[in-house]
């Protein structure tokens, strides 16, 4: 019994021991000292088991010689940067007497690290951290290699006109391209963490005097609040700071495209980037911003208002068309033409479901090659939804399953969906679709106005960072629908949304308008 209850002992000790490591490393309590034993010791134990990190000894070539240790992840480094930019500089007898460690190392972005825990985290976050002899200080130093995805087009926010530039899972990269489009000292931006354990980094950015005050107070707010072990992506974190978490309308925007974020922090909205996430969070967002595109600002105004039209029509064709089709042809055949109907009685003969059924049984048959075209392969997976639709559909009606207006009402209720710009805002109607058919099957229209009303109340009751989500049409601001359903002239635009930005409302001075251009001679 004794032999047993030892090594359990030790491991409690062993336990508690790490348990307080970790939890000193994480407050960032503990100072360096000017002991390097005493340093690397603690940062060995920090990091003991992790075959990741690895460390190199070398004397910097003072008198007397002083012992450094470099501490680095493996796989993230340049080591031309550290053999040159590093070591080479500290070893040299000529250059080392009686230079400091600023003047000795030549690569870029340079930090003083005081505290065990920022030394912890500089080496998780890709840095060289540097140990000296004799002084209570670390040293941080860029030499991360340029191991990352090119920036692309995005994938699932294409235009016809307009940037082809797409964010990545770099942070610095993403700043980079925003900070491209909008070259003003008022783009601030505020990197802080978060997760116990990942310590994901992200940033925070808004326009100084055109933001809402409220809402960036807001968003720090809640984002102080998260005490989550990691975030691996921007969509956890979007669940943990949105309004409602029970609701199916997305409260929070996302993008992957700079210029979309930077023309939303122009409209005095807030953006969240998050460290290897390429999908970025804007804040607030309305119902409306789901049907507009980036390239509807590329475009002339006519088309845009146009397209945006179309958009708003399918939107509804999409939502509603399955279970208009099953209240008309269960409840409400007087509505119907003689000739229409008994089309639809003859093509409808031998179909051994009810109406609802068949139209539920298609729509599930529909989601189902849609999902499996989104996880097969690319090359395939776009073949397979189509064919598979397509085969699946003629078998269904030769067999008898369905009827040959079901499949058509299907098919263009899928084709709607598509046209819908943001992707959140797609699966919104393919999932509401379903409660409206039950809602059509049991009480006709009815049923659907009913359940209508009953979407209306919710969506006024949503706020998204204390902005109504159905602004600006409830509340009313009229000011504010001149890019709404649809967009007038860009010289006509002069103030940004009321109902967003907060600050500086002029977007752009009244002698826009006026240009001209001058007559040849």
């Amino acid at each position: 019994m004794r032999t047993a209850r030892k090594p359990r002992k030790a491991l409690k000790l062993w336990e508690k021991k790490a348990q307080e490591l970790e939890k000193q490393v994480q407050d960032q309590q503990s100072p360096l000292s000017d002991d390097f034993q005493a340093n690397c010791a603690m940062i060995d134990a920090v990091f003991q088991g992790c075959d990741d990190i690895s460390k190199r000894d070398f004397h910097i070539a003072q008198d007397p010689p002083r012992p450094a240790r470099l501490y680095m992840l493996k796989g993230t480094l340049d080591k031309t940067i550290i053999n040159d930019s590093i070591i080479a500089p500290l070893t040299a007898a000529v250059k080392a007497r009686g230079a400091g460690v600023p003047d000795l190392i030549s690569a870029h972005m340079l930090t003083e690290v005081a505290t065990l825990g920022e030394a912890v985290q500089e080496v998780l976050n890709g840095q060289v951290l540097l140990i000296i002899h004799r002084q209570a200080r670390a040293w941080s130093v860029n030499a991360k290699a340029a191991r990352l995805r090119a920036v692309a087009e995005p994938e699932t926010q294409k235009v016809v006109r307009g940037p082809r530039e797409g964010l990545i899972e770099d942070l610095e990269t993403n700043l980079t391209l925003v900070r491209k489009r909008l070259k003003t000292p008022t783009l601030k931006i505020d990197c802080r963490s978060v997760g116990r354990r990942s310590n994901t980094q992200l940033a925070i950015l808004h326009l100084e005097g055109v933001a809402d005050p409220k809402v960036l107070a807001e968003v720090h707010s809640r984002l102080n609040k998260i005490d989550i072990d990691g975030i691996m992506d921007s969509g956890e974190l979007e669940q943990l700071i949105e309004d409602n978490t029970m609701t199916v309308f997305p409260q929070v925007g996302n993008t992957e495209r700079p210029d979309n974020i930077a023309a939303a922090l122009l409209n005095g909205r807030v953006a969240i980037l998050v460290d290897n996430s390429p999908f970025a969070l804007i804040v607030p967002n309305v119902l409306t911003d789901m049907l507009q595109s980036s390239d509807d600002y590329y475009e002339r105004f006519q088309f845009s208002s146009l397209i945006r039209i179309l958009r708003y029509v399918l939107a509804f064709v999409a939502l509603l068309s399955p279970a208009l089709y099953v209240a008309i042809t269960t409840f409400h055949h007087e509505m119907i033409p003689t000739d229409l109907l008994t089309n639809l009685v003859r093509a409808r003969a031998g179909v051994p479901f009810p109406t609802v059924i068949e139209a539920g049984l298609m729509e599930l048959a529909f989601e189902a090659l849609r999902e499996a075209g989104l996880r097969l392969p690319k090359a395939v997976g776009q073949a397979v939804s189509i064919v598979g639709a397509l085969i699946i559909g003629q078998a269904a009606v030769e067999a008898g399953l369905v009827s040959p207006i079901m499949v058509i009402v299907v098919a263009a209720t899928g084709i709607a969906s598509f046209t819908i710009p943001a992707f959140n805002g797609a699966v919104v109607t393919r999932m509401l679709k379903f409660p409206f058919l039950v809602a059509a099957g049991t009480l006709g229209l009815y049923g659907i106005s009913l359940a209508l009303a009953i979407i209306i109340i919710h969506l006024t009751s949503l706020r998204s960072f204390g902005v109504p989500y159905l602004s600006p049409l409830a509340p009313i601001t009229i000011s504010d629908w001149k890019d709404l359903i649809v967009r007038i002239p860009t010289w006509a635009m002069y103030q940004r949304p009321t109902f967003i930005a907060k600050g500086d409302l002029q977007r752009q001075s009244k002698s826009t308008a006026g240009i001209q251009p001058q007559k040849m001679k």
